[in-house]
C-alpha cells in the first residue's frame, strides 16, 4: 500500500506523462477488450444447453455423388436412434416457414421449425407457460399444436397469460397454442414457432434427406466411438436399402463445428491478432515514455539505494507504478469497450446472427480487461525498471541536484524499432482487409444488383391445393408488380440471386443405365418469363 500511495503521488506530480500514458493504454486495452467480447461470445462461451459438450450433430454424406453435407431422412433417423449404444438420445428438426393468423390480428410469417417431441427436453429447455410437446402430439395424424417464442407472446399477444389454449391458424390450418418458450430462446437459429415433426415428415420417403438430427453422447462415450457406430450402421442401411442408401454414410460433428463455421472463426481470430498488435504498440509507446521519465529519476534511485534500498526494492516500486498506471486506464478502456461492443452489435443485420451468439461487457470481459491491464503493465514496466535500477550510485550522486543527463539507451532504440515494425504489420494488415472488402463490394456477379429489389411470398393452405392455383397466383403477383410505376420488369423464382433457394435432385440420362450411383446430382432453378430482362443479362 505504501508503494501504491507513492506511485499515485508520483503520477499526480507528472500529470502530462500520466494523461498521455493513460490514453495510449486505454485505447489499446479498450480495443482489445472489445474484440475479446466478440471472441468470448462466439468462440469461447458454452452454448446455453444442458450438457452442451455432449451434444453432436449427425450429417449424411455421399462421396460418390460429391455430396459433402446433407440432412438425414426421417426413416434413417428412426433406424439410427434404435441401433447406437454410444448415443443416449437423438432428436430431429426440419426448418419451416409458417404464417400465423388468428381473429382480430394481422397475419404474420415467422421462421419456424418442426421438431421431434424430445428435442427440447434433450437441450434441457422447457416452456415457461403451458407445456412442451408430448409423444401423442408428435405422431402422424395428431391434432395440430404450436409452441411460440417469448417475443411472439410479448409482441403479438402483449404477454397475455391466456394465450395457452388459444386457437390459431398455421398456414391456414387450425392449431392450438400449447406453450410459450423462454425469453431469448429461438433454437436452432432465430426460430419463432415450433410444431411437431411426425405429422409433417413421418410419411416422407427414405430418399428425402431434409432433417437436422441432434444427438447426445452417452456419459462415457466419445465422438470417435459414435462415428464408428454410425459408419457401421450406415453400411448396414445401405445393404438393407440399396435403392435409397447406396453410397450414403453418416458423420458426427460437434455442436460448435456445426453452429460456428470455420471461416467465421478464422476471421474473428485474425481480428483478435490485429488488435493485439495495437495493444503491443500502445505498450511500446508507454514503455518509451517510462524510459524517458526514468532517465530523469536516476538521482532519486541513487539516493534511495544509498539509504539502503536494494535493486529488487526499486524494481518493485517501478512495477507498482506501472500497474497503478494500467489500472487507472481501465475505466476509460471499459467505456471504450462498451461503446465498441454496442457499435459492432448494431452493425449486424437483424435476425442474421443466431440467437445463441451474443457479446457484451460482462464479468468475463472485465476479468480479461483487468488481466491484460496488469499484464501489459508488467510488460511495459519491467524492462525500464531493470535498466534504471542498476545505476552507478557514486556517479549519479556526483551529478548534483540537477539530476541525471539523458544518455543514449539501446533499450529505447530497440523499443522504437519494435514499435515501427508492429505499426507496419498492423498497417499492411489493415490495407489488406480494406482491399479484400473493396474487392467483395466490386466483385462481378454477372449482373448489376443495384437497381434490383427482392421479396418472398408463400402460398399455403387449402386455397392453393389445386394443381394450377400457385402458378396462377404467381402470374397475378408478377403482373401487378410490373404495373407499378418505376418497375421495368419482374420475375419469380424459387431462388433469390445471391441469397439462396433453388432445388436439386438426380437426373436420369437417356441411353445410360438407370442405377442410383450413375445418376448425376444437379441443382436447378425455376423461373418465370422476364428473368433475363430483369437481370439485364443476355444469352450467348
Amino acid at each position: 500500500m505504501q508503494d501504491a500511495r507513492y506511485a499515485l503521488r508520483s503520477l499526480w506530480n507528472n500529470r502530462a506523462f500520466t494523461i498521455v500514458a493513460v490514453l495510449c493504454l486505454a485505447f489499446g486495452i479498450g480495443l482489445n477488450t472489445t474484440i475479446f467480447s466478440v471472441v468470448d461470445g462466439v468462440l469461447l462461451k458454452p452454448f446455453p444447453y444442458q450438457d452442451a459438450e455432449r451434444l453432436i450433430v449427425l450429417q449424411a454424406a455421399n462421396d460418390r455423388r460429391g455430396i459433402d453435407e446433407s440432412g438425414v431422412s426421417y426413416a434413417d433417423w428412426q433406424d439410427l436412434g434404435r441401433r447406437l449404444d454410444s448415443i443416449a438420445a437423438t432428436a430431429a428438426l426440419q426448418f419451416r416457414s409458417i404464417a400465423l393468423s388468428d381473429s382480430g390480428l394481422e397475419p404474420e410469417r415467422y421462421p419456424a421449425a418442426a421438431v421431434s417431441w424430445d428435442l427440447f427436453p434433450m437441450l434441457g429447455v422447457a416452456p415457461i407457460r403451458g407445456q412442451g410437446f408430448t409423444t401423442d402430439m408428435d405422431r402422424p395424424g395428431a391434432g395440430a399444436v404450436v409452441l411460440i417464442a417469448h417475443s411472439v407472446w410479448r409482441d403479438r399477444y402483449q404477454s397475455d397469460p391466456g394465450v395457452v389454449g388459444r386457437r390459431v391458424l398455421l398456414n391456414g390450418a387450425p392449431a392450438v397454442v400449447v406453450g410459450v418458450m423462454p425469453e431469448h430462446f429461438a433454437f436452432p437459429q432465430n426460430q419463432r414457432l415450433w410444431v411437431p415433426l411426425a405429422p409433417i415428415a413421418a410419411q416422407a420417403p427414405r430418399s428425402t434427406r431434409d432433417l437436422n438430427v441432434f444427438a447426445k453422447l452417452a456419459p462415457a462415450a466419445t465422438i470417435q466411438g459414435a462415428q464408428a457406430e454410425l459408419t457401421a450402421t450406415a453400411d448396414n442401411l445401405a445393404r438393407q436399402y440399396p435403392d435409397t442408401n447406396d453410397g450414403w454414410t453418416v458423420r458426427a460433428v460437434t455442436l460448435r463445428d456445426e453452429f460456428i463455421p470455420t471461416d467465421v472463426s478464422l476471421v474473428i481470430w485474425i481480428m483478435m491478432a490485429s488488435v493485439t498488435l495495437v495493444l503491443l504498440i500502445a505498450c511500446s509507446n508507454v514503455a518509451n515514455l517510462q524510459l524517458a521519465r526514468a532517465s530523469t529519476r536516476q538521482r532519486e534511485f541513487s539516493v534511495r539505494s544509498a539509504l539502503g534500498a536494494g535493486r529488487g526494492r526499486l524494481v518493485r516500486q517501478l512495477l507498482t507504478e506501472s500497474i497503478v498506471l494500467g489500472l487507472i486506464s481501465l475505466p476509460l478502456a471499459m467505456v471504450l469497450a462498451q461503446i465498441g461492443t454496442r457499435l459492432i452489435a448494431s452493425a449486424m443485420p437483424a435476425d442474421q446472427v443466431p440467437y445463441y451468439i451474443t457479446w457484451e461487457v460482462d464479468w468475463r470481459t472485465w476479468a480479461y480487461a483487468v488481466g491484460i491491464a496488469v499484464g501489459t503493465a508488467v510488460l511495459f514496466g519491467l524492462l525500464p525498471a531493470l535498466q534504471y535500477s542498476r545505476g552507478n550510485l557514486v556517479e549519479s550522486l556526483k551529478e548534483g541536484t540537477r539530476g541525471n543527463s539523458v544518455r543514449r539507451s539501446p533499450l529505447r532504440s530497440a523499443l522504437v524499432v519494435v514499435q515501427v515494425a508492429l505499426a507496419v504489420v498492423a498497417l499492411v494488415g489493415a490495407l489488406l482487409f480494406v482491399r479484400t472488402f473493396t474487392n467483395l463490394d466490386a466483385y462481378a456477379v454477372g449482373f448489376e444488383p443495384a437497381p434490383l429489389m427482392t421479396m418472398r411470398f408463400y402460398m399455403a393452405g387449402e386455397a392453393y391445393e389445386a394443381s394450377d392455383a400457385r402458378a396462377r397466383r404467381v402470374e397475378d403477383v408478377i403482373r401487378r408488380v410490373e404495373a407499378l410505376p418505376g418497375v421495368r420488369s419482374a420475375f419469380a423464382s424459387n431462388l433469390i440471386p445471391l441469397s439462396g433457394g433453388g432445388g436439386g435432385g438426380a437426373v436420369e440420362v437417356d441411353g445410360r443405365p438407370d442405377t442410383p450411383d450413375r445418376r448425376p446430382f444437379i441443382g436447378f432453378v425455376g423461373v418465370t418469363p422476364h428473368f433475363h430482362r430483369t437481370l439485364a443479362v443476355t444469352m450467348k
